[in-house]
């Protein structure tokens, strides 16, 4: 992380003060320009000639910031400052004007150099090549031609001078006479160049790939119209043609179509941001249907016009991806580094390499998608455990409740109706009446107790649930309220003690909140393979959300969610209804025996 920072500040700096020199530059143009009297249009050409140096270098500031990777930033830096020697053109001393005039050349050079590389910052193919060999040749030529001419105007659009220009202190082999001879020939090559350069950029859009075209689809027509310019303004200078409001329009057209063409550039890249921000909202709302991964490979193959594209996703366990990198002929491979330990490698069409915003939007995507399915799925494994641990929990409890129940059934009762025999017994050999009266009292304690026992026992896990199902058990709980059901078989020992406990809570709610006189009917169903029940009162009714007895009611809840079920309650004045259900299961309880015909 420190790297990185030391890093991220030092590039910070390095542009503030790229762009510092550029800013004290282009104001020395306007200075120096504007001053120049012997110039047709020094106002004007204060303005061009500090946007040569300051248009340059702000539109590659901005493409090396969003463009780190890519060459062309930093080629556009490069032609911006290059192009503040022009500035030498406004000065009258004739050394600095002629460095002015040569200097053209390489302006005329660096502008072919950014046409030509765009949008990549490389040369790339045969054609490229030739065409800058053959910009190469006419600078060269247009310097050798400078070096001949002693007195000779600049040869920009707006250029020239009012009366006589400066003397060319660059003119080392003076040869006006042969100099002239070429200049006819220099322009035709001039011609020749802008149409092969023309030829070219149309050749790339028609023969491109769909992500070449959209990239090449805003800048090369700004530079496709300067080009035209240049070789219509050539034409009429070329022929000389008498047309002075046509030249003059051409004139100033061709001056700003100049500038335009980094412009043009500019609004290429914020165009290229501006469709990677709408391929995310578009593929954001694709994600939210949770696409598969062959899916989500389909979705992203439409906005980035690539049939072949291909996602592998790092798998931190096994430490490796989960299929091949490696980009075949015509491909390359991009990876997206994701929070914590997740990436994810994009197999795509080589020519996507330079347009890094719509490939990181689209590993962010996938990425996201990705952790999406991921916290799905957790979350779903996370559903399920707890759904399995509340099972073990019901389980456990109605168990630990069946266990409880026999040990006071068969060991607690057994001993007290023992020792209630052996009392009775005692009271029949003993003389004594008051004693007899003694033993008396004390076995009505233990038939008390007894009592109490077989009640404890039967509200921990009655006997009867297990033995003959739950209609029985609730009949015998429950008499005289009706018990209505339409055959019900037996289910999991699980779900019938937890519909058992909720009806038994749900009729014992009624009864203490609706009076004596409360009217309660409570009916079972099975449908669609689960156990339903309903409990329904004419009692007064109450608010469910504002519930004061929170501990009765969340535990009906608990109880069946315990099971994978559910509780709806709905009340009401003069009615309230407590219903609820649970999967059937299948498995009829351990030593369950047929239901009793009702």
């Amino acid at each position: 992380m420190c790297a990185s920072t030391i890093v991220t500040i030092s590039e910070e700096r390095g542009q503030a003060g790229i762009l510092g020199v550029a800013a004290l530059l282009a104001a020395l143009a306007v200075w120096a320009t504007a001053r120049a009297t012997f110039l047709a249009h020094p106002h004007w050409l204060a303005v061009q000639k500090a946007d040569l140096v300051l248009g340059p270098v702000l539109v590659g500031l901005y493409w090396w910031r969003a463009r780190p990777a890519s060459r062309f930033g930093p080629v556009l830096i490069a032609y911006g400052l290059v192009n503040a020697v022009y500035i030498a053109q406004s000065s009258s001393r004739p050394g600095l004007f002629g460095l002015g005039i040569a200097w053209e050349s390489v302006i005329y050079l660096g502008n072919q150099v950014l046409i030509v590389t765009f949008p990549t910052g490389r040369v790339n193919g045969l054609a490229a090549k030739l065409v800058l060999a053959g910009s190469a040749v006419v600078a060269a030529l247009n310097l050798w031609l400078v070096a001949m001419l002693p007195h000779t105007g600049a040869g920009g659009a707006i250029s020239g001078c009012r009366g006589a220009c400066p003397r060319n202190g660059l003119a080392v082999v003076p040869d006006t006479a042969r100099a002239l001879d070429l200049l006819d020939p220099f322009t035709d090559a001039v011609i020749v160049v802008a149409l092969a350069t023309a030829v070219l950029l149309l050749w790339r859009f028609v023969r491109g790939t769909p992500p070449q075209r959209r990239a090449l689809a805003i800048g090369m027509p700004v530079a496709l119209l300067f080009l035209g310019c240049q070789i219509a303004f050539l034409t009429l200078s070329r022929f000389e043609v008498d047309a002075p409001h046509a030249s003059n329009i051409l004139q100033w057209t061709y001056t700003f179509a100049r500038s335009a063409v980094w412009y043009g550039f500019l609004l290429a890249l914020v165009a290229a941001q501006l469709h990677a921000g709408g391929v995310v909202r578009r593929l954001l709302r694709l994600t939210l249907r949770h696409p598969s991964r062959g899916e989500l490979e389909a979705m992203l193959r439409g906005p980035l016009d690539d049939p072949t594209f291909q996602l592998r996703f790092w798998d931190p366990r096994a430490g490796a991806w989960d299929g091949p990198v490696e980009a075949p002929p015509g491909s390359a491979t991009t990876i997206v580094e994701g929070p914590r330990t997740s990436s994810v490698a994009l197999v795509h069409d080589r020519e996507l390499t330079d347009e890094p915003e719509l490939l990181q939007a689209a590993g962010a995507v996938a990425l996201l998608a990705a952790d999406s399915a991921d916290l799905g799925s957790a979350w779903r494994d996370a559903l399920t455990a707890l759904q399995r641990s509340r099972v073990r929990g019901v389980e456990a409890i109605n168990e630990e409740r069946r266990r409880v129940a026999s040990n006071l059934h068969d060991g607690v009762q057994q001993r007290l109706v023992a020792i209630r025999l052996r009392l009775a017994a005692t009271g029949r050999i003993v003389q004594d009446e008051a004693l007899q009266a003694r033993l008396e009292r004390i076995g009505v304690a233990v038939d008390d107790a007894i009592e109490e026992v077989r009640e404890a026992s039967h509200e921990l896990y009655p006997r009867q649930l297990v033995r003959q199902g739950l209609v029985r058990a609730l009949e015998d709980a429950l008499a005289p309220v009706p018990v209505w059901h339409d055959g019900l078989g037996r289910h999991e020992a699980t779900v019938e003690a937890a519909v058992y406990y909720c009806v038994l809570e749900a009729v014992h709610n009624a009864a203490k909140h609706g009076g004596p006189d409360v009217w309660v009917s409570v009916s079972l169903h099975e449908d669609d393979g689960a156990l339903t029940f309903e409990v329904v009162d004419d009692g007064r009714g109450f608010d469910v959300p504002a519930a004061t007895d929170g501990m009765g009611l969340q535990s009906m809840r608990d109880r069946m969610e315990g099971v994978g079920g559910g509780l709806s309650i709905a009340s009401s004045r003069g009615r309230t209804v407590v219903s609820g259900s649970a999967p059937r299961g299948g498995r009829p309880s351990p030593g369950s025996a047929e239901p009793a015909p009702h």
